[in-house]
């Protein structure tokens, strides 16, 4: 009775330290949102009059069609308890790069210029990588 106890404990405790920290369902959620509006920011940057404005304003312009995206990126972020939600951008050249990070933490990272989401970084996170790290160029001329 007390090795089926033990057993027991042991694999409840094994399954608490194995299960995710971001729940893959909101993360591939918040993916492909993130995707069209990487999408949209590239496209704005390519076809769009963005002379003179600043990456808040491109953004702005790029997601008028869709408006709720962004929003709708920190509600799924609350729902998968990012608890310090932050979207990072830039832009090389008419390339747009996004970058969705919990804190310090890099989750996923787009290029708008292509049809493939780029970078997954929630299933195995690490800290102090919440910074742009794919080269659109290299991304783009595949």
């Amino acid at each position: 009775m007390r090795l089926i106890t033990t057993l027991a404990l042991l694999m409840a405790l094994t399954s608490c330290s194995t299960q995710a920290k971001y729940s893959d369902e909101v993360m591939y959620d918040m993916a492909s949102i993130l995707k069209d509006v990487s999408q949209a920011v590239d496209g704005e940057l390519k076809w769009g009059n963005t002379e003179g404005l600043s990456q808040e304003e491109i953004i702005s312009s790029a997601t008028s069609t869709n408006p709720n995206q962004l929003p709708e990126l920190e509600a799924l972020a609350k729902e998968g308890k990012v608890a310090n939600y932050r979207l990072l951008q830039e832009f090389q050249g008419e390339n747009a790069v996004m970058l969705i990070c919990d804190g310090h933490v890099a989750l996923m990272e787009d290029a708008g210029c292509n049809a493939e989401f780029d970078k997954t970084y929630w299933k195995s996170p690490r800290s102090n990588t919440c910074s742009i790290n794919l080269d659109a160029a290299a991304v783009c001329s595949n």
